[in-house]
């Protein structure tokens, strides 16, 4: 019976990576709210083969409430993010944000700046990385 508590350790771990990846990776919110919801499940599939292995009936409760966490967790988080549009929650690349950038340079010569929008008031934001920092002082 070790074998099995043992592979469905991996597999449980194998899952907890891949979403985890997947909440970090993105690319929109749906997809990091669908990394959530996984990694919890794991988390309670993790809680159980625990309980499994131990023999431990008192995880029962533990159980139950780590499934309501993390129902309400998900409903709440995926109402906020049906609120955003498709653009809105997507993460942009670097290459994206100067494309963006070059458009309402051209589009906005002379008016406002081109980092804010003259209808909604947002601001894009752009937030360099170390790898950036680091491939720039390698092309000096």
């Amino acid at each position: 019976m070790t074998v099995v508590y043992v592979i469905c350790f991996a597999v449980l771990l194998a899952a907890g990576v891949l979403s985890l990846s997947r909440v970090e990776r993105g690319p929109s919110m749906f997809d990091r709210i669908l990394g959530v919801d996984v990694t919890t499940a794991v988390i309670i599939g993790t809680v159980a083969l625990i309980a499994a292995v131990t023999k431990r009936g008192d995880l029962v409760p533990v159980l139950i409430v780590l499934a309501l966490v993390g129902f309400i967790g998900s409903v709440s988080i995926a109402r906020f993010a049906a609120a955003e549009s498709a653009e809105e929650g997507r993460i942009l690349t670097k290459d994206e944000l100067e494309d963006i950038l070059s458009q309402r340079d051209a589009e906005h010569e002379g008016g406002p700046g081109a980092d804010e929008d003259e209808d909604s008031g947002s601001v894009i934001v752009s937030v360099e990385s170390d790898d950036d920092e680091e491939h720039r002082r390698r092309d000096r």
